[in-house]
């Protein structure tokens, strides 16, 4: 049994219309609808996106192939469809719990992320959906959570643009807020199911809050444009690999990249690849895994010469920043595509998101009236910040996200005016 927003899945094939019945084809078309829906969330919740077939759907919602085709193009047809009819009925629901409290802006965004954890908590299936498959559908099923994302982003921001605390702040904080809640709910889903998502909304509410305007708006740099790093050498096969799927994802997406392509690009064999790894997959976990482990070496040594905590954040995110504008494919691998790579890619990015949550930590113990959620948050927050930036507007000037990131990383910790005064601090020297 799984609920959906149309119905157990056990009890889909019951509701199919008896024959003879007098009933409009839209009668019908209405009812094999709900039901196509209600089974392709039921069935994406057992097998996973990918994994799942119209078969799936067909057989658990008790209609036929054509009827199936008669509603929608294709599986990603249907799943588009239900991911968006999902996320306008929690907007409509988390809405009406924000207008109820408008009177305070504080206590309306305590309970719109009370009616979102409870929804979620209500429908894990459908969150996962949206939360978890989404990305990994691509298309149209993502663009339908983004509109989602950014409405929510939209409540957020006229609630502080009404509360003298929160007045002011910068849209693109607002955006990494709500990427920061989508992350740490995703990642207790997953983790925990819904019992482990039912508790958050306090703990969000607190953490989304403690962004107060400071009294020095954050400041916009114009950072210059960065050499790349350079290009493999010709005898490291492996390199040339990670080097080609970074290109062809950059240029095609994930989901289009085929191996075919990675060949040519690189300039190897299919032969040789499969020397080195069984699958498209394969590879590009194992180029994430050295880009990462590349990036925090980037981010680490900074980090540690600081003075202390707040600036070893700012420094930690200047390194890392530096790296992948000076590798803007991989940055598009990293923070775009990584979650079209399912299950695995969500797991690395998780692996990612922890180590960034190990510099935050310090913060915890420093600050300890900060939310005991806000390093998960924040991680998830940053993260949001970067891959808006890769995928709007490309990963060469992400150094312009300092000052931004920076007051993400430590307004919950140190309060809104210490963490813009290390935000707005100019760099010493001109990283090269």
């Amino acid at each position: 049994m799984t609920l959906t927003p149309w119905g157990d899945s056990s009890q889909l094939r019951e509701r199919k219309l008896a024959p003879g019945q007098r009933l409009s084809p839209e009668s019908v078309a209405r009812s094999q609808r709900a039901r196509l829906l209600g089974a392709m969330v039921a069935a994406v919740a057992e097998h996973g996106y990918e994994r799942t077939a119209v078969k799936n759907v067909v057989d658990l919602s008790g209609t036929s192939r054509s009827a199936f085709y008669a509603q929608f193009a294709n599986k990603e047809d249907c799943f588009a469809v239900a991911v968006g009819e999902t996320v306008d009925f929690a907007l409509a629901e988390v809405g009406r719990a924000h207008a109820e409290a408008a009177g305070d802006p504080d206590a309306g965004l305590g309970a719109a992320l009370t009616a979102f954890a409870g929804l979620v908590a209500a429908q894990p299936a459908a969150a996962r959906a949206c939360l978890v498959e989404a990305p990994v559908a691509g298309g149209a099923a993502l663009a339908r959570v983004e509109a989602g994302d950014a409405a929510f982003a939209g409540m957020i921001q006229a609630g502080f643009d009404r509360s003298p605390r929160h007045a002011g702040q910068p849209p693109a904080v607002v955006r990494a807020i709500v990427g920061g809640v989508r992350a740490v709910v995703c990642r207790r889903l997953r983790a925990g199911g819904a019992d482990a998502v039912a508790d958050l909304a306090d703990d969000l509410a607190r953490w989304a809050l403690s962004y107060e305007s400071p009294a020095a708006g954050l400041r916009r740099p114009r950072s210059r444009v960065l050499d790349p790093a350079p290009r493999p050498p010709d005898d490291d096969h492996v390199e040339r690999i990670f080097a080609a799927l970074a290109d062809v994802v950059l240029e095609k997406g994930y989901q289009a990249t085929t191996l075919d392509d990675v060949a040519e690009w690189s300039g190897i064999s299919l032969s040789t690849f499969y020397s080195h790894f069984r699958t498209k997959r394969d590879a590009f976990l194992a180029a994430y895994d050295a880009g990462t482990t590349r990036t925090l070496a980037a981010a680490l040594p900074p980090f540690r010469r600081a003075p202390d905590w707040p600036h070893g954040v700012r420094a930690a995110l200047g390194g890392l920043l530096t790296h992948l504008a000076r590798a803007p494919e991989w940055a598009h691998s990293a923070t775009v595509e990584v979650l079209a790579a399912g299950e695995p890619g969500l797991e690395r990015r998780d692996r990612a998101l922890a180590a960034l949550t190990e510099l935050l930590a310090p913060g915890q113990d420093d600050f300890p009236d900060a939310p005991a959620i806000a390093t998960d948050a924040v991680a998830g927050a940053i993260f949001e910040l970067i891959r808006r930036q890769v995928r709007d507007r490309g990963a060469d000037r992400l150094l312009d996200l300092l000052p931004t990131a920076t007051f993400v990383a430590l307004a919950p910790f140190t309060g809104a005016d210490q963490a813009a005064a290390v935000a707005n601090e100019r760099a010493r020297r001109r990283v090269r």
